[in-house]
Parts: C-alpha cells; structure tokens; sequence
C-alpha cells in the first residue's frame, strides 16, 4: 500500500491511497462471503460460493464495490495511525481508481488539529485578589430564606410596600400589542423592585378588580434589545392583594430551617457565610482560568483554524444556550421570536467566543502533549467512586459510568484539570 500525504492549507490535509490488485484480495475474498449470503447460488450453502462462481454469476465489478467501503475504512485509518495524523470530522472520499485487475487508489480530504506555537508563559502574572464575605451578603441571604418562608394571606384592601399584587398585564409599543407581551397572573413583590423602574410605584393603591393605564420607558441596557430604551404603554388589572406575613428571625426559625442542624441564628449566618465564601472563591478561580487562558493565547500563534473546527463549538454553544433556557422552563424557539434571531444568527454572533475556545482547547491540548502529563486509571476509576457516591447500590449508573467511552470523557476532564493546575503554578500569584 503507498500513502502521500499533501497540505492543503487551512488546517486540511489531502491523503491519498494506492493498493495493488493483490493487496485487495482479502477484502474481495470477504465482500465475496458477503454476496453469496445475501444472493442464493444452486449448489453453495449462503456464504461459502467460491470467488470464481460469484465472479461469473456477479461480475468482478459487483464484488468491488461491495468491497469498496471496507477497503477505505481499514486502509484510512492505516495511514492515521501509521503518520500519528490526528484529525476532525469525517474525510471527504474521492475514489480516483477502480476497475478490476488494476490498482485501486482514493484521496480522503479531512481537517487535522493546527499547529500551535505557544508563547512565553513566563512573562504572564495573574494576580489572586483575596474573597472577602461583608455582613450584607449574608443579610440579603438571610432576608431571602425568610421570604421565602413568608406567609401569604388575601387582604381585601388597596395594595401598599411590603404586599404581593397579583396582576394581568398588557404591553403595548405605538399602540400594538407587544408579542409574548401578555402576562397573566402575575406576582408583583412590591418593593423589590424587580421590573423595570415605576412599574411598582405605578401598582401601589390599586386594589382587585382595579384596571389603570401608564407610560414607562424601559432601561436602555435592558435585556431583551427590542425593547432597550423604548417607550411602551401598560394596561394592568390588579386580580388579588396579598398581605405578606414573614417569619422573626430567632433561633427556632434557625432550628425549623435546618431541621434542627443549627441551634441559633448565628450557627445559620456562619454556615451561609461559609456557603458564600466557598462561591466566591469557585468565581475567582474561574476568573483566573478564564483571564489566564486568554492571554496565553494572545501570545501564541496558531495556524489557520479549520472552519469545521469552528462551526462544531459554534453549534456547541448554541446547544448550551437551548439546554440554559430550557432549565428556565421557556421554549426555545419562542426565545429566538424574542430576540428576532434564528439558530444560524446565533452562530454567527458566537463565532468570536467560539475561535477563543477552540484556541485555549488546542493550547490545554498542546500543554498536556509538552509536560508529558499523565493521567492513571486509578485517577479515573477514583472519579468513578466519587461519583458514585451520589448513586448508592444503582448498578445501571455503575454500568453507564464504567463505559469506555466515559471513561474516556473523564481522562480528558481529569487531563484539562492537571493543565490548569500546571498553569497556575506558573501565572497565578497568591
């Protein structure tokens, strides 16, 4: 068999196979096998026709091509395995020549990881700022458990501060109803000022069976871009006024909380400020990660990316944001009706993020292959453990995370770890 191997550019190699006729025997003997099983022939049991006998009842050429994908298949990933080619995607196959009793040769085109250059990652310092807990955050947590505990009671007066006012409200821009602007049933917390601002101040002394109609501009840097800085009309009809009862803060409320896992109020703060702390450290960290790839790949050259490459983590960060509105409990494609985007402009506004993320990938890659770093099997079937202490006696959860091919999934998980940890050592400053 002779292999050649020719760059393309853009991350793309042209590989091309010859085989002689006789290096073709085994896969004709067996694609053979294969049209006498699947074809009755007097006198032979399926499968066992000789070559010759098929070759007359079927042509040589029919044997060929029953061979064809068999013969690329092996023979391709001969040649990766033999030139230690790493690729992406699926090659694209061009048969170049197939006749019988002539040689049969093929080029498969496919996308191979670029080449990178890293730079000099002692120049780069990153500095660790120290997560400090201030007393508000662990009031406003506290506030939010007893709110959350509040009593609810229906209160046959205006509404005021403090209530919960549950309305049926429409939007309107010049006079056109808003899509996906009618809301029906919804709790307004007055006082927390969670809508845009004036619309409480707007619902405050109406009572139920009230109806009124307002004004109000939405910030310029809100969230749904239709309506960032735009004036919007608003009818709203109050349903029901809600008296809000929320519980003293004493140590029985801390006792009921945490079935009695703490005795007093200050056991509970101590145990939220610890919470608190461990998120805020986990946000530096990933602050630090994410600061410390970007500038290694500012300071590294990489060949020119494969748009396959780019395309796949595109589409990858467009799945992330369908899985992230789904968990809101909202449809998808009602999402992209909000925003007036389709899947494609989704992809082309990730682009940017997405070549960051392919980089700092083929960077870890590189970084991993450099110091020789290593990942046991005792550090995955460690991971395994640990994960399956969240799955007691489930033997189908051990079967799932057991698989090979989890298996593989955590020692590339386990190997971007010791890269970051690596990393740290030499960047990060305490």
């Amino acid at each position: 068999m002779k292999s050649e191997i020719k760059q393309l550019g853009k991350s793309q190699l042209a590989i091309s196979v010859e085989l002689t006729w006789q290096e073709l025997t085994p896969y004709l003997i067996k694609a053979t096998e294969k049209v006498s099983k699947e074809a009755k022939i007097a006198g032979f049991r399926p499968g066992k026709a000789p070559y010759d006998i098929v070759k007359q009842k079927f042509g040589e050429m029919s044997i060929l091509n029953e061979a064809v994908d068999d013969i690329i298949s092996k023979t391709y990933y001969e040649v990766l395995k033999e030139k230690e080619i790493m690729t992406i995607g699926q090659p694209e196959i061009k048969v170049e020549k197939m006749a019988p009793e002539n040689e049969f040769s093929y080029t498969a085109t496919v996308s191979v990881l670029p080449k990178v250059k890293i730079g000099d990652i002692s120049t780069l310092t990153i500095q660790k700022k120290k997560v400090e807990i201030k007393k508000d955050q662990v009031d406003r947590v506290v506030e939010d458990i007893r709110k959350m505990r509040a009593k609810q009671t229906l209160a046959e007066r205006v509404c005021k501060a403090g209530d919960v006012c549950e309305v049926d409200f429409d939007i309107f821009m010049d006079k056109v109803p808003l899509e996906n602007g009618q809301y029906k049933k919804f709790p307004v917390n007055l006082g927390e000022k969670k809508f845009i601002p004036g619309f409480e101040e707007q619902i405050i002394g109406m009572k139920a069976g009230d109806e009124k109609e307002f004004e109000l501009k939405f910030p310029d840097d809100y969230f749904e871009k239709r309506l960032a800085g735009k004036q919007c009309e608003f009818k709203v009809k109050c349903l029901a006024v809600y008296d809000v009862e929320v519980p003293e803060l004493n140590d029985e409320f801390a006792k009921q909380i945490s079935n009695e896992q703490f005795k007093t109020v200050a056991e509970l703060r101590e145990n939220i400020e610890k919470n608190i702390l461990q998120e805020e450290q986990m946000k530096e960290d990933q602050r630090i990660e994410i600061e410390m790839l970007e500038k290694i790949v500012d300071i590294s050259e990489f060949e020119e990316l494969p748009e396959v490459l780019l395309h796949n983590e595109s589409h990858r960060m467009v799945h992330e944001l369908e899985d992230s509105v789904a968990r809101q409990g909202l449809a998808f494609e009602d999402y992209l009706k909000s925003i007036k985007k389709t899947h494609d402009d989704l992809e082309k506004d990730f682009a940017p993020q997405a070549e960051k993320r392919v980089k700092t990938s083929i960077i870890a890659r590189e970084i991993y292959q450099e110091q020789k770093i290593e990942v046991t099997e005792d550090e995955v079937n460690l991971e395994v453990e640990e994960m399956m202490k969240s799955y007691p006696g489930n033997d189908e959860a051990r079967k799932q995370l057991e698989a090979e091919t989890y298996k593989d999934y955590l020692r590339n998980v386990i190997g971007n770890r010791k890269v970051i940890e690596y990393l740290k050592k030499k960047i990060v400053k305490e």
